[in-house]
């Protein structure tokens, strides 16, 4: 039997006869359009892809304990607009948690709730007890984590936005043919 009548029985198709002139070779099986669409995630998507001790990148460890405020801020904008290019470092989201931080030392709590949709939005495992407490015991490092998981969601997730027109952008009207006299 020949390597393509053995390759079409292993693929579960009936092996050809010696009289047929033209031989076929087996197709190659389709892969699913999700395959095709998402790219791989390292560990399970109900799961953090980064751990808790993940201080990278030092960019974002340095925010993280130095302004906090903007590492979240960052995270918040980038969930909003995932090419970041309408980005804006003071947000809503920075100053509310930098003031609820300086005024009464409860950012944490802006913080956890931040987590908590996150965590909705991708499908994470996990309670609001759990982000309680990350976030109140471990609120750099839980910074740094979110940020890092919105970073690598997003690059996982295939781009669905196309081409956006530029403002004021638009075809001219046409014009005359042109008749040499």
């Amino acid at each position: 039997m020949t390597t393509p009548e053995k390759y079409g029985q292993e693929q579960g198709q009936a092996p050809m006869s010696q009289n047929h002139q033209q031989q076929s070779y087996a197709q190659p099986l389709p892969m699913a359009a999700n395959q095709q669409a998402h790219r791989h995630l390292e560990k399970d998507q109900s799961e953090w892809q980064t751990g808790i001790c993940s201080c990278g990148p030092c960019s974002s460890c340095l925010l993280a304990w130095c302004l906090p405020c903007i590492l979240l801020g960052q995270t918040s904008e980038r969930l909003r607009d995932p090419s970041m290019q309408s980005a804006d470092m003071l947000n809503s989201d920075c100053l509310l948690y930098g003031a609820i931080s300086c005024f009464t030392g409860c950012g944490w709590i802006y913080a956890m709730m931040k987590r908590g949709e996150i965590r909705e939005q991708y499908g994470i495992k996990g309670s609001g007890c759990n982000d309680c407490c990350v976030s109140f015991w471990c609120s750099c490092c839980a910074l740094i984590q979110q940020d890092n998981e919105v970073k690598i969601r997003q690059k996982a997730q295939p781009v669905m936005q196309g081409y956006q027109a530029q403002p004021n952008m638009q075809m001219p009207p046409p014009q005359p043919a042109y008749h040499p006299q």
